[in-house]
Parts: structure tokens; sequence; C-alpha cells
């Protein structure tokens, strides 16, 4: 039997937080989170969470045995987690105070298998166009060779505090 701990804070005020916050200092927010600060980060193993200048969120993990599915390769969950939130966050990141934004759809398309051999994995949002009332974003998940995994684009809803 394999066992695994996990460790992680309790985002409390997280969302009143960022609704205060604008397009640059929510950049610097989110490239300030520990890994411990994102609970379903710190279950699925998120490596690191970083956000460039543009505002395009990166989440980084290292596929364990523990992300395996019962055919031996690691379950498209993973994937499709680290793509949503690569996705969810890079929507927060073009947004100035008074909103927030919810993903309301999530499509992926898984183009190759992962496993523990795969090693590092990156999951990229990238912008295709903000809107008043919604944000779409496109993310790519790529091994350490650039090889795309997996891609998946999302439509988050803008929402007004």
């Amino acid at each position: 039997m394999n066992e695994r701990i996990i460790n992680w804070e309790t985002p409390k005020g997280i969302s009143k937080k960022i609704i205060s916050l604008n397009k640059e200092d929510r950049i610097k927010f989110f490239s300030s989170l520990k890994n411990t600060d994102i609970p379903m980060g710190a279950l699925l193993g998120y490596k690191s969470l970083s956000v460039n200048k543009k505002g395009e969120a990166i989440v980084i993990c290292v596929p364990m045995e523990y992300h395996y599915n019962p055919m031996g390769i690691v379950h498209g969950g993973l994937a499709a987690a680290m793509l949503d939130t690569s996705n969810g966050i890079t929507a927060q990141c073009q947004l100035d105070s008074g909103y927030v934004t919810l993903t309301v759809d999530l499509k992926i398309n898984y183009l190759k298998p992962i496993s523990k051999e795969t090693g590092e994995i990156t999951a990229k949002g990238k912008i295709v166009k903000v809107g008043r009332k919604v944000v779409i974003v496109n993310g790519e998940l790529r091994d350490k060779n650039k090889n795309i995994l997996a891609v998946a684009s999302s439509v988050e809803l803008v929402v007004a505090n």
C-alpha cells in the first residue's frame, strides 16, 4: 500500500481579495501564491504556478503513479484540472477590480497519453477574447520537449461583485 500526505492552507477571503485587485495586482497576487495556497493544486501535486506579464498563467506538475487511472496512464482529470487552472487564472488576470470569472465551459482534446516517464508537464492559458460578459481562453498542456499533450478551450463568465 502506498501513502501520500497532503498539506494545504485554507484560503480565507481569497475571493474578496481577488475582486479588489486590478489587472497588474492580480498578476502579482497569483504569481505569489504557494502551492499549498491552492487546495486542489496541493491535492494534485502542482509543482508551481506563475503568471507572465501578459497575465498568462503557467501551471507545472510532475505526473506520478497516484495520478494513474486503471489503464496505467495518467487520468485525464489531471490534464483537465491543470488546463482549467491555467485558463481560469489567465482570465482572472484580464479583469479590473470589481469582477471575477467563473468557468462555464471547458472543452478538452487529449492528444497523447501521459505517464510518470513523461516527466514535467506545463499548462499555459492564452487569451482569445476578453468581452464584457465572457472571456475565452485557449490552453495547451506540453511536456518538457514542448510536445502538445492536450488542448483546452474555456468560456469564463465575467461576474460583477
